[in-house]
């Protein structure tokens, strides 16, 4: 007996709809989910309808459906998933690659104004900023310590006016980390 009529598939539905949807709720664990991948399920049954020898080829055309559209489902959100993955990582790596692009661009700012300092001043900074002390900066120099001070002071100094403001505080913020 095909299920041609619509009397006939509303029998069928509903017979068999309530084990279809628990099944998928099973597999899916989210009732409304369950309900659409059923109803979508019963839909491809009354597409084909007239193509059922039987009640039978009816039963396991809809369990059929209703797996692959669970495994569609579940393939998806996989790509999905990947897919999202994917963009988190490029923007993460965005955000290092900008990062590193200011940080440059900072740096190239100042050591083009500590190319302005006098001599010494300049050579007291470059020492400084390589991670030398006051110390290590006068004995490399063949200077005193306090000369270093002052130096170092007042090529600060001029750096301020070279620099403006803002460069000075993204430089700040860069070198903490």
């Amino acid at each position: 007996m095909a299920i041609v009529s619509h009397k006939e598939f509303k029998a069928f539905f509903e017979s068999f709809f309530l084990p279809v949807y628990t099944l998928l709720r099973r597999y899916t664990g989210e009732s409304e989910l369950a309900r659409d991948f059923a109803q979508e399920a019963f839909t491809r049954v009354f597409e084909h309808r007239e193509e059922f020898e039987t009640v039978e080829n009816a039963k396991a055309f809809v369990y059929t459906v209703a797996r692959n559209i669970y495994l569609d489902h579940c393939k998806h959100q996989r790509i999905r998933e990947r897919y999202k993955a994917h963009l988190d990582e490029e923007d993460a790596e965005d955000g290092d690659f900008l990062k590193e692009v200011t940080r440059q661009e900072t740096f190239r700012i100042l050591y083009e104004a500590i190319d302005k300092l006098p001599a010494q001043s300049r050579s007291i900074i470059l020492l400084n900023l390589k991670g030398n002390n006051n110390s290590e900066v006068a004995e490399a120099l063949h200077i005193s310590v306090n000369t270093v001070k002052s130096l170092k002071k007042s090529a600060y100094v001029a750096l301020r006016k070279l620099l403006s403001k803002d460069i000075l505080m993204i430089l700040l913020v860069l070198m903490e980390k």
